[in-house]
């Protein structure tokens, strides 16, 4: 009565069926978090549709998630060529309880008198449905926190019951956990936290106590899936604003005027702080102190001056005003102070202003030459799409385009790299909805391959179109005002004030996970047996080259893993 197909994570199934073939068996390293699928659909000439609960056994820890579609309104981007066209996309990972206990009930009365049958999973807010005319999946995530298992052979059982138990299938997945840790050196990665959205969408109040509550769940769901820094909005981030515009007023640190200066109370940005510490969060990277594009003006900065509320900087403040350099100075004078006192010296960047262009070098000098004393012991970096910031020394941490990042990387020293939803020419990886998904994973090999030190996305969670001018909810339209479906955001903000993941997150966070594997791999038998690997599975990889099927990915791994075994079964 039900077909069902069990797949790799890289493989995904639109409502006309998965695209790929079956696989059973699967293997991870015992710190290693891992997904897969099981897709399901009613048998021709019965059932057109149908109520089903799922049975989950396994002594393996694990979430499950049914994925649910988001519609694509336009897939044919740039020079990117669609692997489907527009319609709906499984991205949306709906969270569901583990084998909730069933309930036998009754709904009422029907015309003979006779009362309903009603079977249900108590507590549980998700109900499936098998179609007879589409596919629906399963997602499950083994060991999603990445805590560490006992190494073995595993199987998780998966049954599958009408909604009055009667039987409709059972299936099987082996799983070996291998003997062996991933490493822990990890990509520095953030995705740009946008607090307004938030505060926005929700309709809440910044950084009031329902907000905190809000962005606990968010902060959770990115560092699950490998974020461990987040933008700190001490104040109002210069980001994605039209000259003259404003974004709502997000600023963490308190400024008062007094008749001796400036004094600053961070004690909100310490309830920031601790909040993602609490999730998982390692790293801090401090909200630009420069606009975007060019660093010509100062960010909207609100400060107490005789008990009332002002603007005392913004876009009327010029690059180098003497009143905004001091501002700085003073406030950087207290914030390290601060740091130190968090234990967070060496885990706090600054950010000058973001893609600045080559003719802004001078002005960009001028303004770390003004603050040079005040960063040290700390990373500034910037994105960066011009070597000559990175040639000339002034940017020490550059956060390279992958349109140019083989050219940063081969300079050598503390690279990173990042992209928009633009980057995707030739085989550019990217996130987009419509990206196959070994293209948005193959970003951890390629930045293992370059000795990359850090990725950087633009936006978590922005719901906004550009230059900040309208919303959009994700759930109802993935472009937003974007040409590129997905760019914006990785997480679904969920109505009750969660944030539901993605598979697109998923993926990346795999891609991270392969970037720690390889650095395992390469600490039993050195960096050239893991360029051999690669080159045998991915010849001459470079930014622009990423695989063309899923099943070279699965081949990929599944050998660096059994390296992995073999090499740490000899020591």
């Amino acid at each position: 009565m039900l077909n069902t197909k069990i797949l790799h994570s890289l493989t995904p199934t639109f409502l006309d069926g998965p695209c790929g073939e079956e696989t059973f068996e699967f293997s991870f390293l015992k710190n290693e978090s891992f997904s897969f699928q099981v897709s399901y659909k009613l048998c021709d000439g019965g059932d057109k549709s149908l109520p089903i609960f799922v049975k989950v056994e396994s002594e393996l820890p694990i979430e499950l998630y049914s994925v649910a579609y988001t519609p694509l309104i336009h897939a044919d981007f740039s020079s990117v060529t669609p692997i489907r066209t527009p319609g709906l996309y499984p991205d949306i990972l709906l969270p569901k309880k583990l084998n909730p206990e069933i309930v036998h009930g009754a709904a009422g009365c029907g015309a003979a008198g006779a009362d309903y049958p009603k079977i249900y999973e108590k507590g549980e807010k998700l109900d499936l449905f098998a179609y007879n005319d589409s596919w629906q999946t399963l997602w499950l995530t083994v060991n999603e926190n990445g805590q560490t298992l006992k190494a073995g052979n595993y199987t998780v059982k998966l049954t599958f019951t009408d909604n009055l138990l009667n039987f409709l299938c059972e299936r099987e997945v082996c799983i070996t956990v291998i003997d062996f840790s991933l490493s822990d050196e990890k990509i520095i990665y953030t995705n740009w936290f946008h607090c307004d959205c938030i505060a926005d969408f929700y309709g809440v109040e910044i950084f009031s106590d329902r907000f905190f509550e809000i962005m606990r769940s968010f902060v959770r769901a990115a560092a699950k899936n490998g974020m461990n820094m987040i933008l700190t909005p001490a104040f109002t981030p210069p980001l994605d604003t039209l000259i003259n515009e404003e974004r709502m007023t997000a600023q963490l640190v308190k400024v008062t005027v007094t008749d001796e200066g400036y004094e600053f109370d961070f004690s909100l940005l310490k309830r920031f702080i601790d909040i993602c510490r609490d999730e998982g969060i390692e790293y801090f990277e401090h909200s630009h102190l420069f606009t975007q594009w060019g660093a010509k003006h100062s960010p909207k900065i609100i400060a107490w001056i005789n008990g009332e509320k002002k603007q005392i900087f913004g876009w009327d403040t010029p690059t180098l005003s003497k009143d905004y350099i001091d501002f700085l100075r003073a406030y950087l004078t207290k914030l390290r102070s601060f740091i130190e006192a968090e234990g967070l010296g060496g885990k706090f960047l600054f950010h000058i202003s973001d893609e600045p262009s080559g003719e802004f070098i001078p002005t960009y000098k001028a303004i770390y030459d003004a603050l040079a004393d005040l960063f040290e012991g700390f990373r500034v970096a910037d994105a960066l799409s011009h070597v000559e910031f990175f040639k000339s020394g002034l940017v020490k941490t550059p956060i390279a385009n992958t349109r140019v990042a083989k050219e940063f990387a081969q300079i050598g020293g503390d690279v990173w790299c990042y992209y928009t939803g633009g980057e995707v020419d030739g085989g550019l990886s990217n996130r987009l909805l419509q990206i196959s998904r070994e293209r948005n994973r193959i970003l951890g090999v390629q930045m293992y391959l370059y000795n990359i030190k850090g990725f950087l996305h633009w936006a978590y969670n922005y719901y906004y179109g550009q230059f900040s001018h309208g919303a959009f909810n994700p759930f109802i339209n993935s472009c937003g005002g974007y040409p590129n479906g997905g760019t914006s955001y990785f997480v679904y903000p969920a109505p009750e004030g969660v944030a539901y993941q993605s598979v697109r997150q998923k993926i990346f966070g795999d891609g991270l996970t392969d970037f720690r594997a390889l650095k395992q791999l390469e600490a039993l038998g050195g960096r050239a047996k893991c360029e051999e690997i690669i080159n045998e599975y991915f010849p001459e990889l470079d930014f622009y080259k990423s695989p063309d099927t899923p099943e070279v990915f699965i081949e990929f791994r599944r050998c660096v893993n059994e390296k992995i075994k073999t090499l740490s079964e000899r020591k």
